[in-house]
């Protein structure tokens, strides 16, 4: 099953954009062969080695990254791999049964949990950004340590009692919607009032694999099926 995520956009970005973004993060910094492309479905990148594109086009296996509508202002991301997609026939393509990622011609030896995990922080970064140009380090995505807190702009780690990033100058704190006091990022509940600043979203169940999605949620990531 592929690697998927749901991500709530900010004004000014659609799915087009974030397709762009990652096209250009698997070139740029993966220095890959990557081809962007609209489908029935939304937007979807492809991309492989620089070698296979020259021996044997349209033969190989290719990174895929599938990107949909999920709900008011979401996207659901998909990654996972299949064989390359000729770009003319592309309008036509639906739903792609993406295979897992795996260690292929496509991505050589790199680990096949850590594309992914590199590739949402990537995203998740880009979005909050508002589509500017970021560059996401994987140690600081993995959480601040003990006396730290990390920017949500530029992932800096900052120390616990900072109230704007020493690096973005962003602010690093948010109000209970309560009680309006001020807060640190990771509190979960309000010291003053006790609400909790971090409630569950609204979920639902796939009737077909009972897998539980996002109330939003327009087609379940683990087996495609359509929510009226």
């Amino acid at each position: 099953m592929a690697d998927s995520r749901i991500f709530k956009l900010t004004d000014g970005l659609d799915l087009e954009k974030v397709g762009q973004a990652i096209q250009n993060w698997l070139r740029e910094k993966k220095q890959l062969h990557a081809e962007g492309m609209h489908t029935n479905e939304g937007y979807l990148v492809q991309a492989k080695q620089e070698d296979s594109w020259k021996t044997i086009v349209g033969m190989d296996s290719a990174i895929q990254v599938q990107i949909f509508n999920a709900g008011e202002n979401q996207i659901m991301v998909n990654v996972g791999s299949g064989k390359w997609i000729d770009k003319a026939g592309a309008a036509t393509i639906g739903m792609i049964a993406f295979a897992p990622l795996a260690v292929t011609a496509a991505i050589g030896a790199w680990n096949q949990k850590k594309l992914p995990e590199e590739l949402f922080a990537y995203v998740e970064q880009f979005i909050m950004s508002g589509g500017k140009s970021v560059t996401v380090s994987m140690a600081a995505s993995q959480g601040a340590h003990e006396g730290e807190v990390i920017c949500p702009n530029c992932h800096a780690a900052n120390k616990a009692d900072a109230k704007f990033c020493a690096s973005c100058g962003t602010k690093l704190g948010k109000e209970c919607p309560n009680c309006h006091a001020a807060v640190g990022l990771d509190t979960k509940f309000c010291p003053n009032c006790g609400t909790d600043l971090n409630p569950k979203p609204e979920e639902k169940t796939c009737p077909d694999c009972q897998n539980v999605v996002s109330a939003d949620t327009k087609f379940c990531p683990n087996c495609g099926h359509a929510f009226s």
